[in-house]
């Protein structure tokens, strides 16, 4: 049927084209001249790309030049969002890929896939990739374009779990830090120090990140690659760490029946650290490719986590180590005559209550040195009564007990002065028994190995309490010295020599005839005192502090030994530090000091901006 069109309708539909037109035409007009700068700059985004690329950080070396931590060039998985809008069905097929292959968790992947199509900026997806995975990865580019390689810098511990309390590790930024940090360059799916050396030296130790411009299709392929910032090295750090001798520390450590506990030992002349070690330790390496904070530590106590410090955190009763502090006091007041004879029959009593020596046996008639070498507490408990605890308090005040050490670490603990006065100022009576305790070490005193370590720094130089130092120096950005530690004297016990010269013949005495036989070594002076601390919540813990020379020369190691839970010093202890001193003079078979030959991985220019 033919249908005639009346010149009403005609106007009628002439005239709605003319308004379809002129939306049309009004339309172009905004986006040609009112937006165009917008509709540019949206353009040129989606056109080109800066992948980051992480920067080599400054490598940290022992005494020795040895690398404690260093880089090794690895590849990464990075995104780049297509400028289009993606399905929420590619980008969950693309995490189900990605997650067989990397072996993640999809829905984590997922969460950083949204990541980068929020931001609009390419994100790392996952890092130090092995051949076989980055050839499955390369199989899928053409499927996802948005996906692609490129080598960067990485992290690397080549000894793992090597003075790991010390140097700390590297983590994934929090958005805490990052929040704070994100105006300094730091990106969202950064790495950061999170404890140690890492984390106190992160400005001097980070570099500064490369990144690679580049320009992509609407699929987020790479077309070509328009301009590359070359990353520039983080300064190297140079510690006062004695390699070999942190290796017998962690070692020592690693192989006592509990794996728990602590050594430091320090050169008495000016505090630098030789050894730093505390167990359980754990591997740096194993927490650069995980999220560390995913891991909720609050349902843990503090001491089972293991990068929990025992060295600086730790708090013990010192036990007979405190002897050495009682025999000061007692011999520089005149107080303790060291020829009178006591006699120890395994027991004291005092009032109605009864204090047992170590030896339930008893030890006979002793004198000063022959108690001071047996560790004889019946002794101890007479002259602490004979000197007086405000005496003993006043003496552990001077050798810095109840006082932090003011070591550059994170964490450290002032432990707990005991004494009368401490004990008044906390409205706390202050009875005989205590004074026994306190004589042997026991009560409510407690001190840190790193204190204990100072503490017989001290008896070793006759005074002096440095301040323990780990650094050396720090590189310049060329390459030069900038920065050297110098020594820092935090106190000096003035006691007559007379004092000194006793203390350091019953010292060497514990040693050649009495409780640390062990620790003797040919050739090689040693000075020691064992301690047993009792534990109200368990087996007893273990300690020897010993220092040592060459015959004829001043004493060039001090060393703190706890092993908690380890029972008697003389037999978990002892073996430990004797293994830390001859580490340190280099004594027995060369091959036990041979080192293993490595060498720091040089990421060189040519493989900067390389992607596959």
């Amino acid at each position: 049927m033919k249908r005639n069109f009346s010149p009403e309708r005609l106007q009628l539909l002439l005239a709605g084209f003319a308004v379809v037109a002129a939306v049309l035409v009004l339309r172009l007009f905004q986006m040609q001249i009112l937006e165009k700068a917008a509709y540019e700059s949206a353009a040129n985004r989606n056109r080109t790309e800066m992948v980051y690329q992480t920067a080599p950080r400054g490598i940290i070396y022992d005494r020795n030049g040895i690398p404690l931590a260093t880089n090794e060039p690895v590849f990464s998985l990075i995104y780049l969002p297509p400028s289009r809008e993606a399905h929420q069905k590619e980008l969950n097929r693309l995490a189900e890929e990605l997650s067989q292959i990397l072996r993640q968790d999809p829905k984590t992947i997922l969460e950083k896939l949204r990541q980068a199509r929020q931001s609009r900026e390419a994100l790392r997806i996952a890092e130090n990739l092995s051949i076989p995975v980055m050839f499955r990865l390369s199989e899928l580019k053409p499927f996802y374009p948005g996906i692609d390689l490129v080598l960067e810098a990485r992290r690397y511990y080549p000894f793992g779990p090597f003075a790991s309390h010390l140097i700390g590790y590297m983590g994934k930024i929090t958005p805490r830090q990052w929040a704070r940090l994100k105006n300094r360059n730091y990106r969202m799916d950064s790495r950061i120090g999170q404890l140690g050396l890492e984390s106190i030296f992160e400005k001097q130790l980070r570099g500064t990140d490369g990144a690679v411009k580049i320009e992509v299709d609407a699929q987020g392929r790479i077309q070509k690659i328009l301009k590359r910032l070359p990353w520039k090295d983080g300064r190297n750090i140079h510690l006062t760490i004695d390699a070999i001798v942190q290796r017998a520390a962690d070692e020592g450590l690693r192989h006592t029946a509990t794996q728990r506990g602590a050594v430091i030992a320090v050169d008495p002349s000016n505090g630098d650290i030789l050894a730093f070690a505390a167990a359980p330790s754990f591997d740096p390496n194993a927490l650069l490719g995980a999220d560390p904070f995913s891991v909720d530590y609050s349902t843990f106590v503090p001491s089972s986590v293991p990068e929990f410090d025992r060295a600086i955190s730790g708090l013990y009763a010192p036990g007979s180590t405190f002897k050495t502090i009682v025999s000061v006091a007692g011999i520089n007041e005149g107080k303790l005559n060291p020829a009178q004879i006591i006699f120890c029959p395994g027991y004291f009593r005092l009032g109605r209550r009864t204090f047992l020596c170590w030896d339930h046996r008893g030890h006979g008639n002793v004198d000063f040195l022959t108690a001071f070498a047996q560790s004889c507490d019946v002794y101890f408990y007479k002259m602490g009564l004979l000197i007086g605890a405000d005496l003993i308090e006043k003496y552990s005040k001077l050798f810095h007990l109840g006082q932090k050490t003011g070591i550059a670490l994170k964490g450290e603990e002032a432990g707990n002065l005991f004494g009368p006065e401490t004990s008044m100022k906390r409205g706390k009576p202050w009875i005989g028994g205590d004074t026994l305790n306190l004589a042997i070490g026991q009560g409510r005193l407690l001190v840190t190995p790193l204190q204990m370590a100072v503490v017989t720094a001290a008896l070793a130089n006759h005074g002096t309490l440095w301040r323990p130092q780990y650094l050396s120096s720090i590189d310049s950005k060329d390459g030069g010295e900038i920065l050297r530690e110098n020594p820092h004297q935090l106190g000096f016990v003035r006691v007559s020599n007379k004092t000194w010269n006793l203390l350091d013949e019953a010292m060497s005495l514990v040693v050649a005839s009495g409780t640390a036989r062990g620790a003797y070594i040919k050739g090689i002076q040693v000075w020691g005192k064992t301690g047993t601390a009792q534990n109200s919540s368990g087996k007893d813990h273990a300690w020897f502090i010993a220092f040592a020379g060459k015959p004829g020369q001043a004493p060039s190691i001090a060393v703190s030994v706890l092993v908690e839970n380890g029972g008697h010093g003389a037999s978990a202890a002892v073996p430990i530090a004797r293994q830390v001193i001859a580490a340190d003079f280099r004594v027995g078979k060369k091959s036990q000091y041979q080192w293993p030959k490595f060498s720091p991985k040089k990421i060189g220019s040519s493989q900067k901006g390389e992607t596959l």
